[in-house]
């Protein structure tokens, strides 16, 4: 079931992106000089469309990626403190618990 939902995303979208590929192969000047205030040949370069478009994309995954990492780093350090919180407890549970059944047979007798 999962293969065949993959191959129903996948497919399609990977076609969908040769084919943006190979509808926008012209070359496209990238510039470097935002400010155009030298001279822009020493600054500019060919590309293919579709290489601008993704590497775009790409970029802006990577740093939408990066800005929900940090963003998260208190609920990441949170969750570790609940989880060492959560061991000490469950040491302190199995102490108490080993405890108690040592003393449970001599309190049985004692009755």
């Amino acid at each position: 079931m999962r293969s065949l939902l993959r191959w129903t995303i996948y497919l399609p979208l990977a076609l969908a992106i040769l084919w943006f590929a190979l509808a926008n192969r012209g070359s496209v000047p990238i510039s470097l000089d935002a400010l155009q205030t030298g001279d822009l040949a020493d600054y500019t370069f060919q590309a293919p469309l579709f290489l601008v478009v993704m590497a775009a994309m790409a970029i802006g995954v990577l740093a939408g990626g990066a800005a929900s990492w940090l963003s998260h780093a208190g609920v990441r350090r949170a969750a570790r403190v609940a989880r060492a919180e959560a061991a000490k407890a469950q040491a302190e549970l199995d102490k108490m618990r080993a405890a108690a059944l040592a003393n449970l047979p001599s309190a049985i007798t004692k009755k």
